[in-house]
């Protein structure tokens, strides 16, 4: 045997080594996958139903507004009548006010 033919034969040896290896992580890959594949597999089932409680939810949360809505339209003329309450004692107790300064300055000055 020459040295090339023992050249050829490490080359052998040393493909077929490779081979065996790749060959022993593609199975291990594959045994990930299929792990990940029974990880993922009730994924749409579970998605179905959180999609429907969303739904749900919603549906709920627009009620809620609709209510707090038709509850604020019955208070807002009491907010209306107190607005104006608030801007008549304003109106009233102006006047009151500037007197009652008027009265200060000239006790003051005296």
């Amino acid at each position: 045997m020459t040295l090339t033919g023992i050249g050829v034969i490490f080359i052998g040896v040393a493909f077929l080594v490779l081979a065996i290896y790749l060959a022993w992580t593609l199975n291990n890959l594959a045994n990930i996958l299929r792990g990940i594949e029974k990880t993922v597999e009730p994924l749409p089932d579970q998605l179905d139903d959180i999609f429907r409680e969303t739904g749900s939810l919603i549906n709920h949360t627009n009620d809620t507004l609709s209510d707090v809505n038709d509850k604020l339209r019955t208070l807002s003329p009491l907010f209306y009548m107190l607005g104006d309450v608030g801007e008549m004692s304003r109106k009233l107790t102006t006047p009151l006010a500037k007197f009652n300064v008027s009265r200060k300055k000239k006790t003051d000055e005296k």
